[in-house]
Parts: C-alpha cells; sequence; structure tokens
C-alpha cells in the first residue's frame, strides 16, 4: 500500500502565454514547497483564448511550447511528477492543434502523453454553442493508462467526462486515478460538473483528480470548481472561483477497500440486446 500527496491547481488562463507561465510557476512552487509529490494543472494550462480558430496561428509546436519547458524544468527541480493538465500545441498539418495532456517524471522526461478524444461540440443555445472541433484535432490514440504501481492514471481532458465508456475501459485496464482536468462550461457545470465527478469516481471505484480553470477572459467566464474526490465519492478539496491549490493525500489502500465493498466491476454481466416491448393502449 501506499500514499500520494497530490496537489490540484486551479488557473485563471489568459491568451499570454508569459503571464500564465508565471502563473503556474508561483502555484507550482508554492504546492511543492507544501510537500506536493504530484501536481495536475487544468486543461488549457499554456493559453486560453475566447476565439479557438485563432489557436492554429498562436500555438506553438510541441517542442517549441514554453509551459511545456517550464513544466519538465519545474518537475526535475523539485524531482516530483507534473501532470500538465493539457496544453494547446500546433498540429503537425498546422491546420489545428492538438488538446494534449502531458505527464512529466521527476527526471523532467515526458512519460506519458494523451490527446482528448472527444471535442467539445455542442449547441446549447443562449451563447453557449460551440465547435471546438473547429480549431482542436480529436485524439487519434486512444485511451490512455499510465502504471505507477500503486496509482495508474487513467488519461482524460474535460467532454471526456460526459463519455462513460471511455472511464470504463480505463477501469478496466486497470486506471483507479482518474485526470479531469477542465474548462467547463458555465452553461452546464453548475448542473453537471461535480456530479459527473462523484459518478466518475462512484461508478469505477477510483480517485478523480479534477484541476479546473476559473475566471473570465475576454468576457467569457469558465467555472472553476476543482475537485479531488474519493473513491466512495467524498470530496476531498474543493476550489471556487479563483486561482488556488487543492491538496490531499491518496491512499491505495482506500482503493482497494472501496472496490471490495462495493465490487461492481466483478459483478458485470452480459445483458445482450435489450427487448423492445411494444405496448398499444
Amino acid at each position: 500500500m501506499s500514499r500520494l500527496r497530490v496537489a490540484a491547481i486551479q488557473l485563471n488562463t489568459t491568451g499570454d502565454v508569459n503571464d500564465n507561465n508565471v502563473q503556474i510557476e508561483k502555484l507550482v512552487r508554492q504546492a511543492a514547497g507544501e510537500g506536493a509529490t504530484f501536481i495536475s494543472l487544468p486543461e488549457a494550462a499554456n493559453i486560453l483564448l475566447r476565439d479557438n480558430l485563432r489557436y492554429p496561428s498562436v500555438c506553438l509546436p510541441e517542442d517549441e511550447d514554453t509551459t511545456l519547458a517550464l513544466c519538465r524544468s519545474l518537475a526535475a527541480e523539485f524531482e516530483i511528477w507534473i501532470h500538465a493538465g493539457s496544453l494547446l500545441v500546433r498540429h503537425e498539418n498546422g491546420q489545428r492543434v492538438w488538446n494534449r495532456a502531458y505527464l512529466i517524471a521527476p527526471s523532467g522526461d515526458v512519460a506519458a502523453t494523451y490527446d482528448k478524444l472527444h471535442t467539445f461540440d455542442v449547441k446549447l443555445g443562449g451563447g453557449a454553442d460551440f465547435q471546438e472541433s473547429a480549431a482542436v484535432a480529436p485524439g487519434e490514440g486512444g485511451a490512455v493508462v499510465v502504471d505507477m504501481g500503486d496509482f495508474r492514471l487513467g488519461l482524460s481532458i474535460c467532454y471526456d467526462i460526459r463519455f462513460s465508456y471511455l472511464f470504463d475501459a480505463l477501469a478496466g485496464a486497470g486506471a483507479n486515478v482518474m485526470m479531469i482536468p477542465a474548462s467547463f462550461s458555465t452553461a452546464t457545470g453548475p448542473m453537471h460538473w461535480e456530479p459527473l465527478l462523484k459518478a466518475r469516481a462512484i461508478e469505477t471505484g477510483s480517485y478523480v483528480i479534477a484541476a479546473a480553470q476559473c475566471g473570465e477572459r475576454e468576457g467569457v467566464r469558465v467555472h472553476g470548481q476543482s475537485r479531488i474526490i474519493s473513491p466512495f465519492g467524498e470530496v476531498l478539496a474543493a476550489g471556487g472561483d479563483e486561482p488556488c491549490i487543492l491538496r490531499a493525500d491518496i491512499d491505495s489502500s482506500l482503493i482497494e477497500t472501496t472496490r471490495h465493498r462495493l465490487p461492481t466491476r466483478l459483478q458485470r454481466r452480459e445483458i445482450g440486446t435489450p427487448r423492445i416491448v411494444p405496448v398499444h393502449p
């Protein structure tokens, strides 16, 4: 059994990458100084714009991205894990960008990446319609589980949270800590964000670490409300609407205990094709 001191950093990322890097460095240094050995950032930690069509022209290729370089340097300096929630980096064809998560090892090396599978293409109405795929290419590499020993990370990003089959697949492959960095819409956040986070924790018997964007940029607000949630659905740490650091100690024995008490994955059954029963009045 093992324990891990984790921190989820809530950011108010803007279109100024240099300013964003200053904010990231300050909060990562603070979290590491307080003993965190695993730190997660939110979605789009390097840059967040009102007009997503601008991303292909302003985002840099992965090997030139200064936020990734900063996170690698900080991980090596403090000898900690940094999950750079996601960074927007230029696609190889130059026409779109990747929304890509990076897990950086204490050596400073990139241990794993994950490209967001489900792009936020919605018709919410009231000015909240959005088509992320106009600028962001959907991931092509499939689901990713990172084996760190007692803790196995299931990688996801924001809108992925709505697709339970992804988390079922991650848990089936051994994941027991679900990473859900986000920049969640205020149109749905008050109703959907925390219930979905709790559902993903409860249905898989996993910790959920969900670092989120907060505040307003260019007249657009995002939901904030970062969370760290236990495998039983308890909120261990909660953020509001300002940049902050959430802290928690996660314990592999609690994962085992929860899954023993609620062995739902062992109770799965093949149900076949549903029967449709017509009823005529």
